[in-house]
């Protein structure tokens, strides 16, 4: 969640059941945020240890799949009226050219909630095409392929919804919002396989998650070499909530930062909250800049932009396809127009129908090839921590799981909350037998994805599809 927040105090194997506030006392973000956070993850794991690991209701089961054209006939829009005959037509023209239809209705994936309000087709879907290897036209010759159920949360702010914003405060925001975000994708068969079912789903979405160590404060007996002071400490003037995040997936890299793959990430001290309205944007690629028009230019110095920054420019499908958005350094910055003017020009091509997004990163020194940090994997053996700034630093660990090489998965994320009453950062510590305590290695905060299997089905060269097995699962409600 890339708030302003103070920071996520959230933590489920605390066991807390509740939140109680005390008279006289300052409130903050993050006690009510953890009350919303306990309720939530209350109410998820009772409707997972009621329904399973998926499964719908019978009287509402949803997310049927159909490459049937009758049953356009009998379908109605989110208020129950019959479909406009317009509508009606582009969905039947759009299962003659090998598309199917995703039916309305509710299902539960690992306790959460997904509704689909109005039936459309796969191809239809908000950031369609998801990938190359499975778009329509390429999956035909595939014979037994899984579609399936993607599901998680993002945060939206007053940037991706206005509706958000109070418009009678004249500017500024209040609360943000999480919301529940499906895709119905497809997984077809890989490295020799003829056929892939629901099985096959927890092999693909298991993987070595990766762990991170952050730490401010070096013990004066270090026995690292002399280049980290032994009286290091958090110097940052501000009470700080960093955020790392990984920009680019793929292994991490134990050596050769300059290698033009591998994960890379970014960091901000802000939690990445410190984001821009696009206007307008308008490439050159004569002079090999981008000129980008800003609804404002931030609310002081430290929320705003200053030439040299790194900036990534966000669109809607970008984040439904869960890529980092390119990254570009501020060349200039002109206050009268509230432009700012980009280094480079797009290797993609934006929407600019939707909401458009300019994020402020903070890191500096080499970069990678995507203009992100190169993700350096190392263990307390032979550690090599990375430096933020004002004396945080952090260390991926290498082989999180023994035997396994760790997956950095594309907005991967850890926070870190630094405090100038301490002069060092939050993190929980592990005590090694026979060693002094040091920064635990913990895994990604999030993006968490969970996956439920929908059906199998096959499609011909012809682009003939063919719906086969249903893999849904329903359940009957209580009767009273």
């Amino acid at each position: 969640m890339k708030g302003d927040f103070t920071r996520d105090t959230f933590v489920a194997t605390k066991h807390y059941t509740g939140v109680l506030l005390q008279q006289g006392r300052v409130q903050l973000d993050a006690d009510l945020n953890e009350q919303s956070s306990i309720a939530r993850y209350r109410m998820r794991q009772l409707a997972a240890d009621v329904i399973g690991r998926h499964g719908g209701p019978a009287g509402a089961l949803g997310f049927g799949l159909t490459d049937d054209e009758s049953v356009i006939d009998t379908l109605a829009d989110r208020y129950g009226r019959p479909l406009e005959a317009a509508r009606a037509d582009a969905l039947r023209e759009r299962l003659r050219n090998s598309d199917f239809l995703i039916g309305t209705g509710r299902y539960y994936v690992d306790g959460l909630m997904c509704e689909n309000d109005e039936a459309l087709s796969y191809g239809q879907q908000a950031g369609y095409p998801f990938d190359a290897d499975t778009d329509l036209f390429s999956l035909r010759r595939v014979s037994k392929f899984l579609v399936y159920l993607d599901v998680w949360e993002q945060h939206v702010t007053m940037l991706d919804d206005d509706g958000i914003r109070e418009v009678a405060l004249d500017g500024p925001d209040t609360a943000t919002r999480s919301q529940l975000v499906w895709q119905v994708k497809v997984l077809r068969p890989r490295d020799g396989q003829k056929q892939v079912d629901d099985s096959d789903l927890d092999a693909f979405a298991a993987r070595a998650w990766s762990g991170l160590r952050a730490r401010a404060k070096v013990p004066p007996d270090t026995t690292e070499d002399c280049t980290t002071d032994p009286e290091a400490a958090y110097r940052g003037a501000e009470n700080q909530l960093y955020r790392v995040e990984i920009h680019r997936g793929g292994p991490g890299r134990a050596d050769d930062p300059a290698a033009a793959d591998g994960a890379t990430f970014v960091w901000s001290r802000e939690n990445g909250s410190v984001t821009f309205d696009v206007v307008t944007l308008e490439e050159s690629p004569a002079d090999k800049t981008i000129s980008v028009a800003l609804a404002s230019l931030g609310r002081d110095d430290s929320l705003g932009l200053a030439v040299g920054d790194w900036v990534e420019i966000v669109d809607e499908p970008t984040v439904l396809r869960q890529l980092g958005g390119e990254l570009r350094r501020v060349n200039a910055i002109l206050p009268d127009e509230l432009t700012v003017v980009l280094d480079g020009v797009l290797d993609v091509d934006l929407d600019l129908s939707g909401p458009v997004i300019l994020r402020r990163w903070d890191h500096g020194g080499d970069v990678a090839a995507d203009n992100a940090l190169p993700v350096i994997e190392s263990d307390l053996t032979a550690p090599r921590w990375l430096r933020l700034e004002d004396g945080v630093e952090v260390l991926f660990e290498a082989e999180s799981i023994p035997g396994l090489a760790n997956e950095y998965r594309v907005g991967d994320y850890w926070l870190i909350p630094a405090r100038v009453a301490t002069g060092d950062v939050e993190w929980p510590q592990e005590e090694p037998a026979g060693a002094q305590p040091v920064p635990a290695a913990l895994p990604p905060r999030g993006v968490q994805h969970v996956y439920a299997p929908l059906a199998q089905a096959s499609m011909t060269a012809a682009g003939a599809l063919t719906i086969g097995t249903d893999f849904r699962k329903a359940f009957a409600g209580i009767a009273v």
